[in-house]
């Protein structure tokens, strides 16, 4: 989109403080990953093509038997639950989300915290059953929970440390001949987390394309078992077809399904060619990029910000390390400061965002008296802005302060 369309549209770009985050519209694709896109918009390809393609490229990155890209880790999650209640059956692919033809139609799922994701799963028709898996007998909850309805067991990848393990969940879904779903939608960084899931035990990984892997921001990785992903493959796309032309008809031809389904659930879902492109290219340049570097310009720049408001009295700051659930990554907790002078992180964040040109900071789920500024998607310039933003904001709070 030229920028004289955006100017003319009244549109002003934001001081992306949150990271990742849709809502804050996610990352900027890296140059290389949007030339990919440009060039595949420009022409014609069959979606299955894409699609196989990409599933090698995905194999070879994740570690995992197979691959698709979808339009987000959100769709991925949908996906997956489907998967994992129709099989390889497209009588029940045609069907959901009515369940009443799945002898097994539950998926044990963790129970909603302070981030809610769950209904991806249930938008397929899955019923969940939720366990609290921060318990201290969370694994002999989830297995007291299995029974002939469960179709999988479901995990929220959210903090380092993991409660349960992965490896020891997922011996007990194979114990039980139940898939594990692992929504790994904010699992990156660290890099390992790509591979790691899969060679521990996960059947299937639902990974963000749109956040640190570089990716177009609505766009997703759904990898794992063969035969789940084509599952969710056939479940996605575009299916006016017949068994004897169908670009996939080896697999009617294998025995592996009897005929191809109608549309699926995941129809709405539909990647489109530069959305698969695109993650293609940020998959291939994620393992060439330096990872030692970021971390070092998103620390420089945390440390930009900290010692240009170090002295104030009116907010209290500390640099991090690790992001709130362990995460490697710097970042600046801005608290709500004390006393008759202290500013409230609410007024702070309301004040920033009413400015020509919004700064907007993260959030903290546990506490409204903290934000945070992750620096991921700051570019060089920010940091000054976001020093003189929050100087001008603190001054005119003095000012009414001392009126």
């Amino acid at each position: 989109m030229p920028s004289e369309f955006i100017e003319r549209s009244g549109l002003r770009p934001i001081i992306n403080c949150v990271g990742y985050a849709t809502r804050v519209s996610g990352s900027c694709p890296h140059p290389d990953v949007v030339a990919a896109m440009s060039a595949a918009s420009s022409q014609y390809f069959e979606i299955d093509d894409l699609l196989t393609a990409a599933s090698r490229l995905i194999q070879h990155s994740t570690g995992a038997e197979a691959g698709i890209v979808t339009c987000g880790a959100g769709a991925a999650l949908s996906l997956a639950a489907a998967a994992c209640l129709a099989g390889n059956r497209p009588e029940i692919m045609d069907q959901l989300p009515d369940v009443s033809g799945c002898a097994r139609s539950e998926i044990i799922f963790p129970r909603p915290g302070p981030f809610d994701y769950d209904h991806s799963l249930r938008l397929a028709g899955a019923k969940l059953v939720l366990i609290d898996y921060r318990a201290v007998d969370a694994l002999r909850q989830i297995e007291r929970a299995i029974t002939p309805k469960t179709a999988a067991i479901g995990y929220v990848w959210l903090q380092v440390e993991e409660r349960p393990d992965i490896a020891e969940l997922a011996a007990l879904a194979h114990r039980h001949d139940l898939p594990l779903i692992v929504d790994a939608a904010c699992a990156l960084p660290p890099m390992e987390n790509l591979t790691s899931f899969s060679r521990r035990g996960a059947d299937l990984v639902a990974y963000s394309g749109g956040k640190h892997l570089g990716g177009p921001q609505a766009s997703g990785i759904l990898c794992g078992r063969e035969d789940l992903i084509r599952s969710a493959w056939v479940q996605m796309v575009d299916m006016d077809v017949r068994a004897g032309t169908w670009s996939l008809q080896h697999w009617v031809a294998s025995g592996w399904i009897e005929r191809p389904p109608r549309h699926g659930i995941g129809r709405s879902m539909k990647v489109s060619k530069e959305a698969i492109v695109g993650v293609m290219a940020a998959l291939q340049r994620y393992a060439e990029r330096d990872h030692q570097a970021e971390q070092g310009a998103w620390r420089a720049a945390i440390d930009q910000i900290y010692d240009g408001l170090r002295d104030l009295t009116e907010l209290r700051l500390t640099r991090m390390e690790r992001g709130l659930n362990g995460q490697p990554y710097p970042n600046l907790q801005i608290e709500s400061g004390t006393g008759p002078a202290g500013l409230t992180v609410r007024n702070l964040q309301l004040a920033l965002c009413s400015r020509p040109q919004k700064v907007i900071l993260a959030e903290d789920e546990q506490s409204p008296d903290r934000a945070i500024v992750y620096p991921q998607c700051l570019r060089s310039t920010d940091a000054e802005e976001i020093v003189a933003a929050i100087l001008q904001v603190v001054s005119a709070h003095r000012a009414r302060s001392s009126a």
